[in-house]
């Protein structure tokens, strides 16, 4: 296991800087914030440059939070970026998990969704007439840390259908759906490497 005893200066000395110059990225807004503060305090307007400021606050950590934890939306979204088909109505996001993109953008998310029996079957049937997708051999399963994480009890030989879709020109994307055998669960997976 790596600790902060165990890096060598250079790596230090670089995270040290990483976070100043992130600091001081994240100082130069409540720094205007705090100008514009003084200025509304002086036209008698003080609890609005305070409201600018907390509100500020406020949207800071939601967009943080919201890009650790993603919404059912951004799981729903995935659902269309796999299928090229809105999720059903009756979609609704039971598990989910996603990785951090890096640097480079990669990433993968994961997640376990229930829908109707019909949804299902008319799901299931329009994928399997799809030119654009192609039907995985059974057992076939293009998996991720986190596709098994949302799986949780459920076991992949429960997974009875499965598609992926490839994007020409973007190999590095793996595009994946489920169908498992109780006839209203899917598990989309997206991993962008």
């Amino acid at each position: 296991m790596t600790t902060l005893v165990n890096l060598d200066a250079g790596v230090l000395i670089f995270l040290l800087i990483a976070g100043l110059i992130g600091l001081i990225i994240l100082a130069i807004p409540y720094f205007i914030l705090y100008l514009l503060y003084k200025w509304l305090a002086k036209k008698g307007y003080r609890v609005v440059g305070i409201t600018l400021i907390i509100a500020f606050t406020v949207y800071l950590g939601y967009s943080t939070y919201t890009a650790i934890y993603p919404t059912d939306s951004f799981y729903l979204s995935e659902f269309k970026e796999v299928t090229l088909r809105e999720a059903p109505k009756s979609a609704i996001v039971i598990n989910k998990d996603a990785s951090y993109p890096d640097f480079h953008g990669d990433y993968c998310s994961a997640s376990l969704i229930t829908v109707s029996n019909n949804d299902y079957s008319s799901l299931l049937n329009e994928l399997t007439n799809d030119k654009q997708m192609t039907k995985n051999k059974p057992g076939e399963i293009i998996g991720s840390s986190e596709l098994y994480k949302v799986m949780g009890n459920l076991k992949t030989e429960q997974i009875i259908y499965s598609f992926t879709r490839n994007i020409v020109g973007q190999e590095d994307h793996y595009l994946y759906i489920g169908f498992l055998d109780d006839k209203k669960t899917i598990v989309v997976s997206v991993c962008v490497s």
